[in-house]
């Protein structure tokens, strides 16, 4: 199997669950104060877990650059900035490097969606911190991972790895349905939260 099949596949099987996100985190207005705030409180839900679970299963061992990559650092650092308190999480698992391969997908690949973001979040010209949304900006961290899951001893487990990255998206999902903005529409009922 090709390393681009792999990288297609994880995109066809997670399909669902990333619009599943995006349709979650549309309704949020994080060029607001109150949304951003929000925002970054959902994504420590979902990072520091999954980075530290990663850790734990000995991540720097198969991807070296893992340090430049870490992202709960600069979170803290956003959280303090807005004067709020890193919100408690519960430990996440990474049985097997495959499956932390799955993971590192969906981590790696929330980077494209905070260029976006992060311009936004510019636009709105309230000076929210940013950290998190622009962590290794510069560094086309994006193409170096997907070069690094091409290689021939990444993702031998196909399964595994998509079962990582589908555990990755349900951990966001999780994250921003337990922390949601005022003003931010709920999915499930169509109802605005907080208002």
């Amino acid at each position: 199997m090709s390393d681009t099949l792999l990288r297609d596949r994880l995109r066809a099987a997670t399909s669902d669950s990333h619009a599943a996100l995006d349709a979650r985190v549309a309704g949020w207005r994080i060029e607001t104060s109150p949304g951003y705030r929000a925002f970054v409180s959902a994504s420590v839900l979902a990072v520091a877990p999954l980075e530290l679970a990663l850790e734990r299963a000995g991540v720097a061992d198969w991807l070296p650059d893992w340090p430049a990559r870490v992202r709960r650092i600069a979170l803290a650092r956003d959280l303090a900035a807005l004067g709020l308190d890193t919100p408690p999480f519960a430990a996440a698992l990474v049985p097997s490097p495959d499956f932390g391969a799955g993971l590192l997908y969906v981590l790696e690949g929330s980077r494209l969606g905070a260029r976006f973001l992060a311009r936004q979040v510019r636009a709105s010209g309230h000076g929210l911190p940013l950290a998190y949304l622009t962590q290794g900006e510069g560094d086309d961290l994006w193409r170096s991972f997907l070069a690094w899951l091409e290689k021939p001893n990444v993702g031998t487990r196909t399964d595994e790895v998509e079962a990582g990255a589908r555990y990755g998206f349900q951990c966001f999902s999780d994250a921003f349905e337990t922390i949601a903005p005022p003003g931010a529409l709920n999915v499930r009922t169509g109802a605005h939260v907080g208002v």
